[in-house]
């Protein structure tokens, strides 16, 4: 069983919120377990409830509360995207006695993935890519204060149990030129005042405020035509009130090439490339900075008589030229890697998971349940909330579609799931359950002027 903390206070809320058995017709209905809460996994839970109406669903999370990356991934300054939760909730409401919520429950732990194949006839696998890619380079695993971009983010957001960084350094290196890498030196970089009214948990927000960061330095391996920032995050970077943008290793007349090179980009990809160049050095009177710099490979890691991490050293693609930059704080994000679940289907190789097609898993032949991925699961990690969205509703046409050619599926429906894991002592959150953090978070959040603080701490 998972160690997880739970505070005593909403030990209280939970118990007080009744956990009755939803009102399920099982044996006249297709049983689908979506495993995942966050985007993908709810959407595709919306469209099959619209389109089969005759399924129950039953959605499997191992965080204690649902919505995924939604609560533990957007950046809290973003609090726009957020809003898809809405529509979860209304999801959960409009469909309580076809959709129930087992949240702290671990596939794998707490019940195996065989087990939900022989008691359900679908189960979709919509857990994301949950693992951070490492960098691996000589020094970094003997070197502390070092973070994926994910572990940071998770941080920030006040994913319970998340490992906190030191942040009494001036100078952060960040590896990456994505979305992510922008996104920690925009909370590095913000002053607590920007961030007071987002759902930073106030426990985070003052080790923020008391942060001694005034240096970050962004690092790519390729050059500023390969960037895979979006727009609206670049340019909250380049305004980003009391800090400076530049780049340090490009010259006017190599902006002035790369601005010629980029005119025949697609208008998207065209327009933030322009956006980058355009705003190579500003000109802000600030105490705070944000560098990027573009060709260079990180190749060693370099630690203090504490381990601490204290220089990165990095190597010029383009001219084989060594430097080291000083850091007291090292993060990368360099993409993710899926995991598999145990007992889901492989490749020969083990590297990922074997599909027959864009969404099916290849079971080989297996008697249980039909197998389907969604979202990062079933694509490259990788894209915007609206991507999951399009992705998981053709899914979803295609679980349909097979249920409709298949109705008669092979089920156990000896015993309730609810009744399973209680037999087994997992202390399992419900919809319900869930609501009632939901309401004490907005409570103590808005008598501090915010939409909600968040629990960091559990204890069930």
């Amino acid at each position: 069983m998972q160690n997880k903390l739970w505070s005593s206070t909403f030990l209280r809320l939970l118990h007080s919120a009744s956990n009755v058995s939803p009102k399920h017709s099982y044996r006249s209905s297709s049983r689908i377990a979506v495993i995942g809460s966050g985007p993908a996994g709810l959407y595709l839970t919306s469209a099959v409830l619209r389109r089969c109406p005759d399924s129950v669903i039953d959605v499997f999370d191992k965080a204690p509360v649902p919505f995924g990356l939604v609560r533990y991934g957007v950046a809290p300054d973003h609090p726009e995207v957020k809003n898809c939760t809405h529509q979860f909730d209304r999801l959960f409401t409009e469909n309580a006695h076809r959709l129930s919520l087992f949240c702290n429950v671990g596939v794998g732990s707490d019940i195996s993935f065989e087990e939900l194949s022989n008691h359900y006839d679908v189960v979709a696998l919509a857990y994301g890519a949950n693992r951070p890619r490492m960098l691996n380079v000589p020094g970094i695993h003997e070197t502390e204060n070092c973070y994926s971009g994910s572990d940071f983010v998770s941080w920030y957001n006040g994913l319970p149990g998340a490992r906190h960084p030191q942040l009494d350094c001036e100078n952060v290196v960040i590896v990456g030129n994505g979305n992510v890498a922008l996104d920690c030196a925009r909370i590095l970089l913000s002053s607590s005042e920007r961030l007071a009214k987002t759902d930073v948990p106030e426990a985070i927000l003052k080790e923020i405020s008391n942060s001694q960061v005034r240096n970050v330095y962004i690092v790519g391996r390729r050059g500023p035509l390969d960037i895979s920032f979006t727009i609206k995050e670049l340019r909250e970077q380049i305004n980003l009130p009391s800090s400076s943008f530049s780049i340090s290793n490009i010259e006017r007349e190599e902006v002035e090439r790369l601005l010629e090179a980029s005119s025949h980009m697609p208008r998207p990809k065209r327009r933030v490339t322009e956006l980058l160049l355009k705003n190579w050095s500003t000109s802000k009177d600030s105490l705070k900075h944000c560098r990027l710099l573009f060709h260079n490979r990180p190749t060693a890691v370099f630690n203090d008589a504490s381990k601490r991490v204290s220089a990165v050293e990095f190597t010029d693609a383009r001219t084989g030229d060594v430097r080291k930059i000083e850091c007291g704080l090292l993060i990368y994000s360099i993409g993710f890697e899926n995991i598999i679940l145990k007992g889901v289907p492989k490749t020969e190789d083990g590297s990922a998971i074997a599909m027959k097609d864009s969404c099916r898993v290849d079971t080989k032949g297996s008697s249980g349940a039909s197998v389907y991925a969604v979202g990062w699961c079933a694509n490259k990690p990788q894209g915007v909330i609206a991507n999951t969205q399009s992705s998981a509703v053709a899914v979803a046409q295609e679980i349909c579609a097979d249920i409709e050619a298949k109705p008669k599926m092979k089920q156990d429906t000896s015993i309730k799931m609810e009744d399973l894991l209680n037999e087994r002592g997992v202390r399992y959150v419900t919809w319900e359950q869930w609501k009632k953090i939901d309401e004490k978070e907005q409570q103590i959040g808005k008598s501090a002027g915010k939409d909600r603080e968040k629990v960091m701490e559990f204890n069930i």
